[in-house]
């Protein structure tokens, strides 16, 4: 009885997650990513990664649902570290983290708003993310000017290669470094609760199987002297 129980509920299991997979295979993009390799449990990592986004991202995006004091508190910094380290003392920790520019001049220059990077992870997968900073390319091999860019996952991109003083004159294992810092980070601010999650999660797994087994010995125990 226990086993037939075992095999509805897998057969449960599998209907939920079977729609999910099918979402998933749909989302795949016609280059082959780059695996990203990130860790969010890597705090360095991610303090490089906030440094990394506030020189070289917050000039443009924003990150709006993120408060300076919020990943602070994460990353191990004081409220006055995290205002000098990513907002230059010009922000206050309460503050959402929010573009330095000004309303229009994305528009003017770029000729499109520059997105909000929040929920950016979770929208396009880290993958993505990485190849998409690693994948600019010279359009005139040799010719560093900002018209020569183009990128080999979003062709036209409006965006400039705004790793590329790190592309030209890093090695190519601390440019890489760079960009799975800038993704880990890009990954925590898009779930700040995703490792307590995962903490959490296998804890609620043990719960509901020791729970299941109660419940099917409960179960035994009510129906011994019944007969079928």
């Amino acid at each position: 009885m226990m086993t037939s129980f075992l095999s509805r509920l897998s057969l449960v299991i599998a209907a939920m997650v079977f729609p999910v997979s099918l979402v998933l295979a749909a989302a795949s993009y016609n280059i082959e990513l780059e695996a990203a390799n990130n860790d969010i449990r890597d705090k360095e990592s991610l303090q490089r990664g906030a440094v990394h986004f506030a020189n070289y991202c917050m000039a443009c995006h924003s990150a709006q649902y993120m408060r300076y004091n919020r990943v602070a508190r994460d990353l191990g910094w004081t409220d006055e570290e995290v205002v000098e380290k990513l907002a230059f003392g010009q922000r206050l920790p309460v503050d959402h983290m929010m573009s330095f520019m000004e309303d229009g001049v994305s528009e003017s220059k770029f000729g499109i708003e520059a997105p909000d990077l929040s929920l950016m992870a979770r929208l396009k997968g880290n993958d993505y993310i990485y190849t998409f900073l690693r994948g600019y390319y010279l359009e005139n091999e040799g010719v560093w000017e900002p018209g020569n860019w183009n990128n080999k996952v979003l062709e036209g991109t409006s965006m400039p290669n705004v790793l590329e003083s790190f592309q030209k004159h890093s090695s190519p294992e601390e440019y890489e470094q760079v960009t799975r810092d800038l993704v880990n980070f890009l990954d925590y601010i898009a779930e700040p609760n995703k490792v307590e999650r995962w903490d959490l999660g296998w804890k609620v797994i043990l719960f509901l199987l020791v729970l299941l087994l109660l419940t099917y010995l409960l179960k035994r125990e009510y129906w011994r002297d019944v007969k079928h």
